[in-house]
């Protein structure tokens, strides 16, 4: 196989309403890569609750990762290099809009293959709702929408927050749109980086590296629900972003919701969930005593 080649692994449904369509980090670019692994399949498992099963995942990926998924699982491989020559979970934005972008468009010519109607980018390490297929059916001519209000989830405190108005902003699984607004991928999956870009141009960083500029770009509808779990705090992503302070227990509704397990009734499960962790009582503590 050529350096920048690709094939598909396995098969899908017909005619899927709404395509997931993911990417995982170069492993080269990873501090732990079986962790990276183990967040993949946790979030591949809750997608697979959606109650419409007219859906299709696609994951974009260097390597074969260690999941068993079903037919709803179609997994594309890419040899595309890695974005960074560092071993970090955070390469810098440049990297992550070259890998990511490219490897999104990979798995939007696969989508199209497949004639998904709309198309989801979503982290490898996030959770989204398992209504948004049902969702998507009710109203399948859309443009789309846009996650304004969602979570965010720390999973070892077993602890959410909400995050209001500008998810979309912070959380890279954040647009749902309608597949014909989506940038052309002539060469399909066998493309190079290098056609990738000279085909899609500036969208290809802007719109599949890049989660920030579709909801002011495209006719998109803000989601009338929160619609994902932005998981934070796992020392593998490149935002780096925490929690932000105190949070709330993971209800059963939100469990069954998102599928993610839920806070122990416990009280010491509830105080790690609601209390803010060491390390952002250590960083606002300065802040508590300069006032």
């Amino acid at each position: 196989m050529s350096s920048d080649a690709s094939h598909s692994e396995s098969g899908a449904p017909a005619v899927p309403l709404l395509a997931f369509v993911t990417t995982v980090r170069h492993p080269l670019n990873s501090t732990d890569f079986a962790l990276v692994e183990q967040m993949l399949r946790q979030s591949l498992t809750a997608w697979l609750r959606q109650t419409d099963e007219r859906f299709v995942i696609i994951v974009v990926a260097n390597e074969s990762v260690a999941f068993a998924g079903g037919p709803r699982v179609d997994r594309v491989l890419v040899d595309f290099p890695p974005p960074s020559t560092e071993q970090t979970s955070r390469t810098g934005i440049a990297a992550v809009l070259r890998d990511k972008g490219t490897k999104n468009a990979i798995g939007l010519a696969r989508a199209r293959e497949l004639g998904a109607k709309h198309v989801m980018f979503v982290d490898a390490d996030d959770f989204v709702s398992r209504r948004l297929t049902e969702f998507v059916a009710a109203d399948i001519g859309a443009p789309g929408w846009t996650i304004t209000d969602g979570w965010r989830v720390q999973m070892s405190r077993r602890s959410v927050r909400r995050h209001r108005d500008d998810f979309h902003l912070q959380c890279g699984s954040s647009h749902i749109v309608r597949i014909d607004l989506l940038p052309a991928t002539p060469f399909g999956l066998k493309a190079s980086q290098e056609q990738l870009y000279a085909s899609i141009g500036d969208r290809l960083e802007r719109h599949l590296g890049s989660h920030m500029h579709l909801h002011d770009d495209l006719p998109l509808a803000p989601l009338p629900f929160p619609g994902a779990l932005y998981r934070v705090g796992s020392g593998q992503s490149h935002s780096g972003n925490a929690l932000g302070g105190w949070g709330r227990p993971i209800t059963s509704h939100i469990a069954d919701e998102f599928g993610v397990p839920s806070t122990p009734r416990s009280p010491r499960g509830i105080a790690r969930a609601v209390l803010p962790s060491a390390r952002a009582l250590a960083e606002r503590l300065p802040g508590l005593r300069a006032r």
